[in-house]
C-alpha cells in the first residue's frame, strides 16, 4: 500500500483511524459532517498535519493536494509562471512534454489566461489552474476538497469527465458535500465521523445510512420510500428522469 495509517488520533477533531490502507487506485468519497476532520485527513496523508498518537507510513512521494481554497495554493505572478513553476526548463523543452501541456492548457482552457495574474482570477478559474498543475505534474495519488465550489454548471460537468477518465489510472480521494454530484459518478466511499472507516461502503448507501440535510422534496421523498423498503435504488433521486421511472415501475408493482 502507498500510505498506512495506523492507531492514529487527529488533534482538534479527534478523529480516530485505527487502521486505515490507501487502495492502489480508484475512484473513492470521503464524506461526514462538518468538522469531522476530513480536511485534516488529508493534512495528514500529505504529511503537513502530526498525529497525536499513532504512525503514517507512506511508500509515495507523488501526491497532489487540490484544497478547498485555490488562492492558498498560489504564489506566482501569472497563470503561466503558475504552471510551469514545477519543472525545470530542460523539462519544458522536452517535445512529450510540450504535447502533454497544449493538452492541459486545452482541458483547462487556461489559453485565454496565460498571461494573467491569477491574484485577478475568480474563484473556479482560480480552481481550474491548480486543477490543471496537477493534471501536469500526474501523482500517483490525489487529493481533492471540495473541488466544485467557484465552479458553474458546465465546468463541473467537465470535472466530473475528467475524473471519471483517471479513475483507473491513480488513486483519487474527494471530499464534498454535494450528494446528488457525487452519487452521479462516485461508487463507494469512507464514512469520516469519530472513527474513520478502515474500508469503504456503497456510497448511496452512506447516503441514506446517515442523517444529513434533505436538499429537495425528491430527496426527501426518496429517503420515505427507502424507510419503507420500498425497491427503489438509492441514488436514482439525483436523475428525476430516472426516479419517475422507479416510481412508474413501484406504482405497477403496486397495480398489477
Amino acid at each position: 500500500m502507498a500510505i498506512v495509517v495506523h492507531d492514529v488520533i487527529l488533534p482538534y477533531s479527534q478523529l480516530r483511524i485505527p487502521l486505515w490502507s490507501a487502495p492502489e487506485k480508484g475512484l473513492f468519497a470521503v464524506v461526514g459532517p462538518n468538522g469531522s476532520g476530513k480536511s485534516q485527513f488529508f493534512s495528514l496523508l500529505m504529511g503537513a498535519l502530526k498525529p497525536l498518537t499513532g504512525s503514517v507510513t507512506r511508500n509515495t512521494a507523488r501526491i497532489g493536494y487540490v484544497m478547498q481554497h485555490p488562492e492558498h495554493q498560489l504564489t506566482e505572478t501569472t497563470v503561466k509562471e503558475e504552471v510551469l513553476w514545477p519543472f525545470n526548463r530542460v523539462t519544458q523543452q522536452d517535445p512529450t512534454f510540450m504535447s502533454k501541456l497544449d493538452a492541459v492548457i486545452k482541458r483547462w482552457d487556461l489559453k485565454p489566461l496565460w498571461n494573467q495574474s491569477p491574484w485577478t482570477l475568480s474563484t473556479g478559474q482560480k480552481r481550474r489552474v491548480i486543477l490543471a498543475i496537477y493534471d501536469l505534474l500526474d501523482p500517483d495519488i490525489l487529493l481533492l476538497d471540495e473541488p466544485t465550489e467557484g465552479l458553474d454548471g458546465w465546468w463541473k460537468n467537465e470535472l466530473t469527465l475528467w475524473l471519471k477518465s483517471q479513475e483507473f489510472a491513480r488513486l483519487t480521494l474527494l471530499i464534498s458535500h454535494d450528494w446528488p454530484w457525487m452519487l452521479s459518478f462516485i461508487a463507494s466511499g469512507f464514512w469520516c465521523e469519530n472513527v474513520l472507516k478502515s474500508q469503504p461502503d456503497d456510497l448511496g448507501q452512506l447516503w441514506y445510512a446517515h442523517s444529513l440535510p434533505t436538499t429537495n422534496p425528491l430527496e426527501l421523498l426518496w429517503r420515505d420510500l427507502l424507510t419503507r423498503h420500498a425497491p427503489v435504488s438509492p441514488r436514482a433521486w439525483i436523475n428525476s428522469q430516472r426516479a419517475r421511472e422507479e416510481v412508474v415501475r413501484l406504482w405497477r408493482l403496486q397495480h398489477p
